[in-house]
């Protein structure tokens, strides 16, 4: 009968090629005192170490303060200090005002208007004539073009004047616009002349021009002698409308200096 080897007999004899999957003769209490020193800090810290979190405090409070001003004296004036002595002052916008789409929708459908079709006359062709017959000449005779012995007398020399005529702008359709002017009592030097004068004309019911007002060119009031001319001027009357604005141009043409036939 074959005699027992106990195990710790086998790993002694075990050969050095064999790794040792478990080191023998290692001491536990290393990692045990670790085990408890970690386990102490770590109690000590939870039960010592408070972490106190406030709420944030607010920066400003949330509040405002609200004027109620009523539409008086005193509320007005208000408004208007508050206006200018505000950050941004406040000035007249042009785009901002309520009459601005009315004005702009009369001024281009005065532009706009519509003239009536154009309708050719028509005319009668004139007679044909036949080719007149060729004259043959005699052999040996030379042809030569009859000279003329009279001469046609040229036309008169016409004296010609500058004067002034009116184009519609805008409340006036072309339709309307006067068919006979005054004649123009003055004279006009190349510099009036060159200007494009642009006038607002207040008419009243019966047509006649009560304001005149110079747009474009000169002083405010116009030229005196064009002014004078166009409150001479007489419009198509209105009866629905006591008082009426239209703006118009003046430009000037050569007239016959011995009539009138402005148009």
């Amino acid at each position: 009968m074959a005699k027992k080897v106990s195990i710790n007999h086998k790993r002694k004899q075990v050969p050095e090629w064999i790794f040792p999957w478990r080191p023998l003769g290692q001491a536990s209490f290393p990692k045990v005192f670790a085990i408890l020193s970690v386990g102490g800090f770590f109690a000590f810290f939870l039960t010592s170490v408070r972490i106190r979190v406030a709420p944030p405090s607010t920066w400003a409070a949330r509040k405002a303060s609200v004027i109620q001003v009523t539409d008086d004296v005193e509320g007005q004036a208000l408004t208007l200090r508050a206006q200018e002595g505000g950050p941004f002052p406040s000035r007249f916008e042009p785009s901002g005002w309520e009459g601005l789409a009315a004005l702009e929708q009369t001024a281009l459908d005065a532009v706009r208007g519509t003239r009536p079709p154009y309708v050719p006359v028509l005319r009668s062709l004139p007679e044909e004539k036949g080719i007149p017959p060729v004259e043959l000449a005699a052999k040996g005779e030379a042809v030569l073009p009859r000279r003329s012995a009279t001469v046609a007398p040229g036309p008169a020399p016409v004296k010609l004047k500058l004067s002034p005529v009116l184009l519609p702008l805008s409340g006036i359709p072309p339709a309307a616009m006067p068919h006979e002017l005054p004649p123009f009592e003055g004279a006009l030097d190349a510099a009036t002349s060159a200007e494009p004068w642009r006038f607002l004309v207040r008419l009243d019911s019966a047509g006649h021009v009560q304001d005149c007002v110079s747009l474009a060119g000169g002083n405010e009031a116009g030229p005196p002698p064009l002014e004078t001319w166009l409150r001479r001027v007489s419009f198509q009357p209105e009866p629905a409308k006591p008082s009426r604005w239209i703006a118009v141009g003046v430009g000037f043409t050569n007239q016959p200096a011995d009539g009138t036939d402005a148009r």
